[in-house]
């Protein structure tokens, strides 16, 4: 009975131990996931070796650029495909991951428009066709509406272009983010069709917003 007894509160602890463990990795994975969590933090959970935890680190808008440096050079797909999306990450990591041996990160990258113009021009001619494809179409969808003001701008409907540029500026900035140069070219052209209908002053406040940008 006795014996009976021990085993049993060796298994009971052996379960409090699994579920212990796994309350804490689920704990990890929250704080990795969290926009509020410290760069620091994130810096260091990106050493532990879980594929899993690494990729909500990875996706992290805290997440440091060197960090996700480190980062996009891990075995897992997954990882590397979570920061090729994350938009801290630098332009020439971008780049390398364009030419990743593995076709998903290269997938993912053809698929998010926030992925830089030349980067996805580049994928449009990818070897694997499904990569090739949906880079086209993620470009397509970019520059419809860019090449739309362009032909307003052209027939000097100026007051259509100004509408479409500034809708074009507006939505490049939540894809992108409000720093990118696609904005700052986007404001440029934005500011011309508003400087052809007369208002100077407001075309040279937003032409000195897309110069602070393109610096």
């Amino acid at each position: 009975m006795k014996r009976k007894r021990q085993e049993q509160i060796s298994a009971e602890g052996r379960i409090g131990a699994v579920q212990a463990s796994g309350c804490y990795k689920m704990a990890k994975q929250q704080l990795a996931s969290s926009p509020n969590t410290q760069p620091e933090v994130l810096a260091q959970l990106a050493y532990k070796e879980d594929p899993a935890l690494l990729e909500r680190v990875a996706e992290n808008p805290q997440t440091t650029p060197a960090t996700l440096e480190k980062l996009s050079a891990h075995e897992a797909p997954e990882v590397r495909s979570a920061v090729a999306e994350n938009l801290q990450t630098p332009v020439e990591r971008i780049k390398e991951l364009a030419s990743d041996e593995n076709p998903d990160v290269r997938y993912r990258l053809a698929e998010n428009a926030k992925t830089p113009v030349e980067v996805l021009e580049s994928l449009s001619s990818d070897e694997n066709p499904y990569v090739g494809e949906r880079a086209k179409h993620t470009l397509s969808v970019i520059k419809s509406m860019s090449e739309q003001a362009d032909s307003a701008f052209l027939n000097e409907q100026f007051a259509d272009a100004e509408n479409l540029y500034r809708k074009l500026a507006a939505e490049l900035e939540e894809l992108l983010g409000p720093t990118h140069i696609e904005v700052a070219n986007a404001l440029h052209k934005l500011a011309a069709s508003i400087a052809a209908q007369g208002r100077s002053d407001e075309a040279a406040s937003t032409e000195e917003k897309a110069q602070v940008l393109k610096k």
